[in-house]
């Protein structure tokens, strides 16, 4: 009853375009024209720089510099920017369920071999899910209150631990969004110093050419 209060008070809005949302007509977190035209980034597009790629995912020039197999976004930045915001610093668990449940939608259509072969997924809790193996070993500053690269990757080195032998296991690992890859690639790099055969990487989004 205290929920449907709130929601009369407060009512909820789509998390792609913002519009209210019509309580028969809504499908999660999105309204109805937004879940029937899902602006997922098409494939053949790189998610980060808007170039031309064979595949759903990067392109070969934005993944030259990391250690991980390969990324992919599901969608520009700016697309779900304040779902994102909601569910980070207003507590929005039903958004962040929601856009979990999106991204693995993206990755059933345009990555299923990548799931197929997958051992472990470090982040969602809608796949094979562990919160133990990758941690974080000391805190550090907000990624986006730095400036530049050189400051992000100090930021994060030796920021994180693995703590089992993963040798010859597949991982994708699973972040909100993808600005440098500093984040993804520092973890990266403890996963194969771990052991880990590949590492895959996937975004709910990234912020690019596209954003």
């Amino acid at each position: 009853m205290k929920e449907q209060l709130l929601e009369l008070i407060f009512p909820p809005r789509c998390a792609v375009c913002t519009e209210v949302l019509d309580m028969e007509e809504r499908r999660g977190i999105l309204c109805h024209d937004c879940a029937e035209q899902l602006p997922y980034v098409p494939k053949g597009i790189c998610p980060h720089c808007g170039g031309v790629t064979e595949t759903a995912g990067f392109c070969d020039f934005c993944l030259k510099e990391f250690a991980f197999e390969s990324a992919c976004a599901a969608f520009p930045y700016e697309t779900v920017r304040r779902a994102i915001h909601l569910f980070k610093y207003d507590g929005g668990k039903k958004i962040g369920d929601g856009l979990g449940q999106l991204l693995a939608d993206y990755m059933e259509k345009y990555h299923e071999a990548i799931l197929a072969k997958t051992d472990f997924v470090l982040s969602v809790p809608l796949l094979p899910f562990r919160r133990d193996i990758l941690v974080r070993k000391r805190e550090t500053a907000a990624q986006s209150t730095l400036d530049s690269s050189k400051q992000r990757r100090q930021n994060l080195k030796n920021a994180f631990a693995v703590t089992e032998d993963l040798t010859g296991k597949q991982v994708l690992l699973v972040d909100d969004i993808f600005t440098t890859g500093t984040t993804c690639n520092e973890c990266a790099k403890e996963l194969y110093r771990a052991g880990a055969q590949k590492v895959f990487v996937c975004c709910l989004s990234a912020a690019g050419k596209l954003s």
